[in-house]
């Protein structure tokens, strides 16, 4: 009835000069033989459109989440931007908390903490250690301008290499900020954001700075969580066009970590703690300093060469039951790339070509958890890796309405472990990985704004340190796991129909051989923690569809029931994921489903919007079906289905905006993330229970 009291008070608030575009925006498809021709634009400064048109030249699945979706959406995680994407499967593990269980076209299953299998980027850069292991709680939402989704194998224009492709967020700058920028939020389970920002733009030079502070307390027992985030980049525009851009950003992570559930426990209280890991006290405290420079110059109008380089820092205070990790991590890497949109054969092409070097050097010491004290040291090692990486791509028009797509990925990777800790037998040793990555592609322009797509293409994933130096790693030498190899073959329709319907559809095949695949085991009979250990699977595979659509229902809708007003729109907004993730043959698990991942997610939203600013929309979130989460199929989660309700007001002549969220209205009990085949049947993280969130944000020029 409140909901239905504000909306009515905000319909009748409409002064004519007020009246604004409704939100509800189809993207456009326009994929001509033109679009080729001239410079590219430099991607920090890029328009959302200029964008849309280089996700529009992939002959693959890809997605595009402008500023709006992050601005009306909670903020608080990764989920909040990406739950409309289909493919994309992230559920949080600590409710509002920012680590999440992530995956594409089912990469990644092994995560049962933190992200692999997918390379997380800010502005190109490799956002995690060089080796491919990554984490979330240094990526800030609200000093996002835009996020560009490449899913598995077409992430090669990122020169990406893991199986579940790229997700790049693309920052703010000063061109995107005006002098104040304030946002802050509040909600349930003590959840507080609050968000200052400021860019301007100074003839050629350009600043923009935000500072966000994080407090959670979390649905759960210990699951308390507190960020600070800042962020800042300064760019210059030389005579002749060349830009510079430094990046300069800082966080500190304090994090608790409440653990995973047994069925049981999860059944008689999802709020509660893993209780057999109270006396760790286990925790995620870390800081992280990040460096970047980039360098962009246009050589003709035709040719263009990017040079970038970046470098991090993170200090990891981590305690956990089977010890206390204590890390310090060195990130550094570089990229020179080369664009020519030069015509070949007389039809327009672009040629692009780019190599990258990453290392990583990393002081790994753990020591024995006593009543979440550091013990004795257990561990001392060095972890030492590279990754170099020689991409080309071409994107050729062979025909007004056709877009050849061709190019492949040559990649060395090395890991090095020089051991300290020589008590227990020495553990260094030395591998390394190499091999090439071809892929082809076309688009196939049926009208001007409706697309056909195809590709097959490969992908090589080399282990990162985390899987090669497991505590639970059969012993062996450093180079018993492979590197995950896949061959994608991948057909989809992309495009809009009038200014009624968008849609995005694919279906994928993906074989692997050597896919990795965590096994939590005890370390010993009886103990009350598990450890990770990895193996590979010699063969599985991967299908999927993916179906992304928003249909505008009604249009006017205030006029023909008579009410005055005209410009409302009604859509529905869908994302379905349809995953049949399986072993092929195996010797143990046959044609078992892997675990980790629901056959079937939905998320839907129908939204009214008003061209006074307001909108509301109510949706829901489903899993019609359980799935395994160990490889014997033996234990299943419970299908769920989620109510939300959004709304929200933006007064454009102040640019002030409102939004009031409501989450899981039912206060359903469901599991949100999987901890797959532990050892002690640990395998539940519960989704929060119901919630309420508030938001007001406010922008100065």
């Amino acid at each position: 009835m409140r909901v239905l009291l504000v909306s009515a008070l905000l319909l009748t608030w409409m002064a004519p000069g007020q009246a604004q575009e409704p939100s509800t925006q189809l993207p456009a498809v326009v994929v001509t033989g033109s679009s080729l021709k001239g410079g590219v634009s430099p991607e920090r400064t890029r328009s959302a459109a200029e964008a849309w048109q280089e996700l529009e030249r992939v002959p693959g699945g890809s997605a595009l989440v402008e500023t709006q979706a992050i601005r009306e959406s909670r903020g608080a995680n990764l989920q909040d931007a990406l739950d409309f994407v289909p493919g994309v499967l992230i559920r949080p593990r600590f409710g509002a908390a920012d680590e999440s269980q992530l995956s594409i076209r089912g990469s990644g299953l092994r995560n049962n903490f933190h992200l692999r299998g997918v390379n997380m980027l800010l502005d190109g850069f490799l956002y995690g250690n060089a080796d491919g292991f990554s984490d979330f709680e240094a990526l800030e939402l609200l000093s996002t301008k835009y996020i560009e989704v490449y899913k598995a194998a077409n992430a090669l224009r990122l020169g990406a290499n893991a199986l579940g492709g790229a997700i790049n967020l693309v920052t703010k700058t000063g061109y995107d900020v005006g002098l104040v920028d304030v946002r802050s939020a509040a909600g349930s389970f003590g959840f507080f954001k609050n968000h200052l920002a400021t860019g301007q733009v100074y003839g050629p030079f350009d600043l923009y700075l935000g500072f966000t502070d994080t407090e959670l307390d979390g649905y759960r027992q210990h699951s308390e969580q507190r960020r600070r985030r800042l962020y800042s980049t300064y760019g210059y525009r030389l005579d002749g066009g060349t830009t510079l851009r430094l990046d300069v950003s800082y966080v500190r992570n304090e994090e608790n970590l409440p653990g995973s559930l047994t069925p049981e426990e999860f059944e008689r209280n999802p709020r509660q703690r893993n209780p057999r890991a109270a006396f760790a006290e286990e925790a995620r405290n870390y800081d992280y300093t990040r460096v970047a420079f980039t360098v962009r110059t246009p050589l003709t109008t035709t040719q263009t060469l990017e040079s970038a380089t970046h470098v991090n820092f993170q200090d990891l205070d981590h305690p956990l039951s089977f010890a206390v990790i204590a890390d310090r991590t060195y990130n550094w890497g570089t990229e020179l790339r080369y664009l020519l949109t030069a015509p070949l054969l007389g039809q327009p092409n672009r040629f692009t070509v780019g190599l990258q070097y990453g290392g990583v050097y990393q002081i790994d010491k753990n020591f024995a958890n006593v009543q979440s004290q550091r013990g004795a040291k257990t561990k001392d090692q060095n972890n030492i890796g590279a990754n170099v990486g020689l991409y080309v791509e071409d994107q050729f028009s062979a025909m007004d309405a056709l877009l050849l797509v061709a190019g492949g990925r040559l990649q060395y990777a090395n890991r090095q472990v020089v051991d300290h800790f020589l008590s227990d037998g020495s553990q260094s040793g030395y591998t390394d990985y190499l091999a090439f990555s071809p892929t082809f592609g076309a688009i196939w322009r049926l009208t001007p704004s409706v697309q056909v797509y195809g590709n097959i293409s490969h992908t090589y994933e080399p282990p990162i340190f985390v899987e090669l130096t497991a505590p639970g790693r059969l012993r062996g030498s450093l180079d018993d796991l492979q590197a995950q190899k896949a061959w994608q073959f991948e057909l989809g329709t992309r495009g809009t129909l009038g200014s009624r319907l968008a849609w995005d559809v694919a279906v994928y095949d993906i074989e692997l051989w050597d896919e990795l695949q965590n096994s939590n085991v005890r370390p010993f009979p009886g103990a009350p923690f598990t450890i990770p250990r990895y193996q590979n699977i010699k063969r599985s595979r991967h299908l999927g569809l993916e179906v992304g659509s928003t249909l505008v229902l009604l249009t006017d809708l205030g006029q023909q029931l008579g009410l005055g007003w005209t410009g409302d729109t009604l859509a529905l907004r869908l994302a379905y994921t349809w995953s049949h993730f399986r072993f092929v043959d195996d010797t143990r698990f046959g044609n078992n489903t892997l675990p980790g991942a629901p056959a079937h997610f939905l998320r839907s939203e129908l939204r009214y919007d008003h061209p006074c600013g307001f909108w509301m929309a109510p949706g829901l979130e489903s899993t019609p079906v359980g799935y395994p989460v160990d490889s014997a199929n033996t234990v299943r989660t419970d299908a769920y289905t989620l109510l939300h309700l959004r709304l929200g007001y933006e007064y454009k002549p102040w640019q002030l905006g409102v939004a009031v969220e409501a989450r899981n209205l039912t206060d359903k009990q469901y599991v949100s993330a999987v901890s797959v085949d532990d050892g002690n049947g640990r395998f539940l993280q519960p989704g929060d229970g119901r919630a309420f969130y508030g938001t007001i944000n406010w922008r100065w020029k």
